[in-house]
C-alpha cells in the first residue's frame, strides 16, 4: 500500500500543513483506516478510492474522521496530478457528508480546491429570541468554554457548521494566543478559529483543534470557507490573501464565488513510502499484531454490533448491512413511508403499555426496545441515503437547543413542580 506525506498551503518543504495521502483500490474497515491514521500522526491523513470519473475520499485524524478536510484534499489532488499520472485538469471528489468538491490546476504549479462558501452566524443570541441568552448555572455555555479555552475576555461569538469563530482586533493579538488546550477541548465543535486583519495579507488566522486530536492545525483549508466570506463582507472584496499564523505557516488565496469558496495553494511532496500490513486469506488488509477490535468484528458481521455503539459507527454498521445483505434497503421515499409506520408502531405500543388501551393477541411478544430500534434504523438509513452526519448533526443541534433554551424551559411555569 502506498503512502505520500505531501506539505499543503506551502511555498517550500517544512511549511503549510503536513497531510499523508493513501491510495486504496477498495475501502478498508474503518477502525483500520483509523489505526493507519493514527500511526501516522499527522494532523489528516486523506483516502481516496475511485469512483465512476472521479475519487471517493475520506480523511481522518490521528482520533477521528472528519466530515471535511481541505489541506488533504490538496494533498490528495497533488498526489493525483504529480505522481499518478492523473491527465485531466480537474478532479472531482466524492465525499459523506460535504457534496463534491473539485481541484482543479491554478498554474505556476498551485492547485485550487472549490469548496461549499460557509457563514458564520453570531451565537450570542438565536433567531427565536433576541434577546442574549444566560449561561446555565451547571455547566459552561460554549462562549465561556471559548473564552476560557483562549484566555482572553469574552466578544463576539460566531459558529460555523464545524467551529466556533472569534475576530480579534489586529494580528499581534492573534500570534500573542497562548490557549489552555484541556479547556479548549471542552467546546461542543469541531474546534475554534480565531481571525484578524492581516499585515501582510487580507486576513490571519490560527486553527484549534484539541477535540480531533490536534492542539494546533498549521493550516485548514476547510476553516477558510468560513472566513474568506466573513471576510469578504467586511471588506467587501471578493479575493483575499490569507496566513494562517501557526509555526510553520500557511499561505492560501481565497476568492468568494456565489456559494462557492476557491482556495488556492501550493503543495509540497515530502515522502513516498509503502505501508506494511498483513493481508488476510480474501484479499483485505489487517493490522499486524493486533486483535481485531469491535468494530471490525461487526464489519464482518454486520447483524452482530459492537460494544459501546456510537452513533457514527451505527451509521458505518447499517450502511455496510445495506451494501452487503439489504441490497438497498428501498428508496429514501419509501423509507420515508416505512418510518412512519414504524412510528406509527411505537405510539400503538405506548398506548397499550403507558396508556389506557387494552392489549390485543397481535401485540403478543411486541417490544418497545425493538420497535424502537425499529425506528432508529429506518433513520440512519434515511440519512445515510441523503448523506447526513448523524454525529455532527446531534452535535449542532444541542448547541442550537443549548443557546435557544438556556432559560426557556427553566422558567416555563407548566414545568415546575406544583
Amino acid at each position: 500500500m502506498q503512502i505520500y506525506q505531501v506539505d499543503a498551503f506551502a511555498e517550500e518543504l517544512f511549511q503549510g500543513n503536513p497531510a499523508a495521502v493513501i491510495p486504496l483500490e477498495q475501502w478498508l474497515p474503518d477502525t483500520l483506516l483509523q489505526h493507519i491514521a493514527m500511526e501516522n500522526n499527522l494532523a489528516d491523513t486523506a483516502f481516496f478510492v475511485p469512483e465512476g470519473q472521479g475519487y471517493s475520499i475520506r480523511w481522518f485524524t490521528p482520533a477521528t474522521e472528519v466530515a471535511l478536510c481541505g489541506h488533504a484534499t490538496l494533498a490528495a489532488a497533488y498526489v493525483l496530478f504529480g505522481h499518478l499520472g492523473y491527465d485531466r485538469d480537474i478532479i472531482t471528489f466524492h465525499t459523506r457528508s460535504s457534496g463534491d468538491l473539485q481541484v482543479s490546476k491554478a498554474g505556476g504549479g498551485a492547485l485550487t480546491l472549490n469548496f461549499p462558501a460557509t457563514v458564520a452566524q453570531p451565537v450570542t443570541s438565536s433567531p427565536a429570541d433576541p434577546t442574549p441568552t444566560a449561561p446555565s448555572p451547571t455547566a459552561p455555555t460554549p462562549a465561556s468554554a471559548v473564552f476560557d479555552g483562549l484566555q482572553i475576555p469574552a466578544r463576539d461569538l460566531y459558529k460555523g457548521p464545524f467551529d466556533y469563530m472569534v475576530v480579534l482586533d489586529d494580528q499581534q493579538a492573534v500570534e500573542a494566543l497562548k490557549p489552555d488546550f484541556k479547556r479548549l477541548a471542552a467546546v461542543p465543535a469541531r474546534g475554534v478559529v480565531v481571525t484578524a486583519p492581516g499585515k501582510e495579507s487580507d486576513f490571519v488566522s490560527r486553527c484549534f483543534f484539541p477535540q480531533s486530536g490536534i492542539d494546533e492545525d498549521p493550516a485548514t483549508g476547510s476553516a477558510h470557507s468560513m472566513l474568506a466570506p466573513y471576510w469578504a463582507a467586511r471588506l467587501g472584496k471578493q479575493r483575499l490573501s490569507a496566513i494562517q499564523l501557526s509555526a510553520r505557516r500557511g499561505w492560501l488565496d481565497c476568492e468568494l464565488k456565489g456559494d462557492r469558496v476557491l482556495i488556492t495553494g501550493h503543495a509540497k511532496a515530502f515522502l513516498k513510502g509503502e505501508i506494511l500490513l498483513e493481508t488476510t486469506g480474501d484479499g483485505t488488509a489487517s493490522a499486524p499484531d493486533t486483535a481485531p477490535s469491535a468494530p471490525d468484528t461487526a464489519r464482518s458481521a454486520p447483524d452482530t454490533p459492537p460494544q459501546p455503539l456510537s452513533i457514527r459507527k451505527a451509521q458505518d454498521l447499517v450502511d455496510t448491512w445495506i451494501r452487503t445483505t439489504g441490497v438497498r434497503y428501498f428508496s429514501e421515499l419509501t423509507n420515508m413511508a416505512i418510518l412512519t409506520e414504524e412510528v406509527g408502531e411505537v405510539a400503538r405500543l405506548m398506548s397499550r403499555l403507558y396508556g389506557d388501551q387494552s392489549f390485543k393477541d397481535s401485540d403478543t411478544n411486541k417490544n418497545l426496545a425493538d420497535e424502537l430500534a425499529d425506528v432508529l434504523w429506518v433513520l440512519i438509513c434515511i440519512a445515510n441515503q441523503t448523506g447526513v452526519d448523524l454525529t455532527t448533526a446531534l452535535g449542532e443541534n444541542f448547541i442550537k437547543k443549548n443557546i435557544r433554551d438556556a432559560v426557556r424551559h427553566k422558567t416555563n411555569a407548566k414545568l415546575t413542580e406544583p
